[in-house]
């Protein structure tokens, strides 16, 4: 159940910054729970930013998406247009992220106490690997927006 509600937080968040900070629609589709008895694996994706969690909650949030989704949200958030991710697009789709990650971490903090946010990574491209604790949990929200799919992880392990 725990992981349904943090779905459920985080289509809110989202839908939250879509209305606003950026001038399209967005509708959530499906969600997707790791199993208990699964290794954690982190998101394969074009591009992915991180925002860590510390404090009352380890883990953190990925906003995952094409590169042509990033770029359509990053230059709809900024007014301007981006044909590459690094430098200026990189930053916006960066801030999208930490608003979203923001949004969740108001969310829960009442329930887990003072949880601490990084500031945005991004990782963009195919050729990474990127490894976490095998232990994490993870629930992933897809969503479908005008510049396309893309999806938000939350992936965490609570402190006890």
């Amino acid at each position: 159940m725990m992981k349904m509600e943090f779905a459920g937080l985080i289509k809110e968040s989202v839908l939250e910054v879509f209305a606003a900070y950026l001038v399209m629609e967005v509708g959530a589709g499906p969600t997707v729970a790791k199993k208990e008895e699964d290794l954690y694996r982190p998101p394969s994706s074009e591009v992915t930013i991180i925002i860590n969690f510390s404090g009352g909650i380890h883990g953190g949030i990925h906003l995952a998406a094409p590169l042509y989704v990033a770029l359509e949200l990053a230059s709809a958030f900024s007014g301007e247009t981006y044909t590459a991710i690094c430098g200026e697009a990189g930053d916006g789709f960066g801030e999208l992220a930490n608003m979203v990650a923001g949004g969740v971490q108001t969310r829960i903090g009442n329930r887990y106490g003072n949880i601490n946010l990084t500031p945005p990574t991004m990782i963009a491209g195919t050729d990474y690997k990127m490894q976490y604790k095998s232990n994490f949990d993870s629930v992933k929200q897809y969503f479908q927006c005008d510049a396309g799919p893309f999806f938000v992880e939350f992936f965490f392990s609570i402190k006890v």
